[in-house]
């Protein structure tokens, strides 16, 4: 009797553990388990949203990032993280909207002015904007390599090589 209750017990617990191992899968599947046993939490939506981004599913991504704003419209970074949902759908003047809310609720953070700075470079060929945005990125956080190597990559657009290479010497240096 003893050795069949161990064995009944040796199986269930195998079966538990196989079915809590297929939540664990990938992050999506895990985030997605935290979300639905804790629905009115934000972190579990934000994160389902950025698994969405890196997979390329950006409308999803969108659909995660406004249940989280329902929740709690004043997360700053998930403002952010819908800006780049928009632009991985083309929305380019909806990302620019949303980075700068993002910028206004936590104008420390240089993740918002940074995104902002590569959409003005690269989408929309505003040079004069983008290096506003990428200078104000790089005084909150001088030691992030990628604003130093678009600064350089400006001022190599501007003709203005002595600043150029000292940007790309900072890029190399903190990369």
């Amino acid at each position: 009797m003893k050795r069949l209750l161990a064995i009944t017990l040796v199986l269930v617990l195998a079966v538990l553990c196989f079915l809590r191992n297929e939540v664990w899968t990938n992050d999506g599947t895990l985030w997605m388990d935290i979300a639905a046993k804790s629905p009115n939490k934000a972190r579990g939506y934000n994160e389902i949203g950025l698994h969405y981004i890196n997979a390329g599913e950006y409308a999803k991504a969108l659909d995660m990032f406004k249940r989280l704003l329902a929740l709690d419209p004043y997360i700053p970074t998930v403002y952010t993280n819908l800006g780049l949902a928009y632009e991985g759908l083309g929305k380019t003047d909806l990302a620019l909207q949303t980075y700068e809310k993002a910028a206004t609720l936590n104008p420390t953070d240089p993740t918002p002015y940074y995104n902002m700075g590569i959409l003005y470079y690269q989408n929309l060929k505003n040079r004069d904007r983008a290096l506003e945005l990428f200078l104000k990125a790089r005084d909150l956080n001088p030691l992030e390599p990628d604003v130093h190597q678009y600064l350089g990559m400006i001022y190599r657009d501007q003709g203005r090589q002595d600043l150029a290479e000292e940007e790309f010497r900072l890029f190399a240096k903190l990369k």
